[in-house]
């Protein structure tokens, strides 16, 4: 009677390892964070009230898009810490985080002026003073957040679809008994290399 093989765990698919993924969420979530810092809109024609232009960044615009930014940072920076279940954990932060600040950034787009009208009226004293704005004009920075949270999806689902499959470096130093050394799921990548190393285990 022969011994049944143990199956082996299925790999992710090549180039696809934890610290593409991390790199992808980081990239995405500091184009989201640069762009927010940015002037956004820029409103003239307000003679009247004695001022030449005023303008709006995006963290003025909407908030959320900054936090979600830094949030989605953290969760890469979590990424490369924590194993099967809090990989999916954070790959769902950072989807989350994607669609907020990428509906943020739209709706500014869509209705520059109902982003901006606050600001006017912080600047002119006057809440109608929007209302009589010559010109709006965008700048491409809002672009740029969209642009960063499709980034931040993409690693979010990443993170979702094939975090599980990526290999776990060993808990401990030696296993009772063993006469060889457990097996790695799979090749290790840099994170999992230096996780070892940090352990003083040679990850080779």
């Amino acid at each position: 009677m022969t011994t049944p093989q143990p199956t082996e765990a299925p790999k992710p698919p090549k180039g696809l390892t934890r610290s593409m993924t991390v790199l992808i969420m980081l990239l995405g979530g500091t184009l989201a964070l640069i762009g927010s810092t940015q002037t956004w809109v820029t409103a003239t024609g307000f003679e009247a009230a004695h001022i030449a232009n005023i303008q709006l960044s995006g963290q003025e615009a909407s908030p959320v898009i900054t936090a979600m930014s830094l949030v989605t940072i953290a969760a890469a920076a979590a990424l490369s810490i924590t194993r099967k279940v809090g990989r999916w954990i954070v790959g769902v932060v950072a989807v989350l985080g994607s669609f907020a600040m990428g509906w943020a950034s739209i709706n500014v787009l869509i209705n520059p002026l109902t982003a901006a009208s606050q600001k006017i009226a912080e600047t002119t004293g006057t809440t109608g003073m929007a209302d009589v704005a010559a010109n709006i004009e965008v700048s491409v920075f809002p672009w740029l957040t969209v642009i960063g949270s499709a980034v931040v999806f993409l690693g979010g689902v990443l993170a979702v679809t094939v975090g599980s499959r990526w290999p776990i470096g060993k808990t401990k130093k030696y296993d009772v008994g063993a006469q060889k050394p457990a097996q790695k799921d799979g090749p290790l990548d840099e994170i999992d290399t230096w996780d070892e190393l940090s352990r003083g285990e040679d990850p080779t």
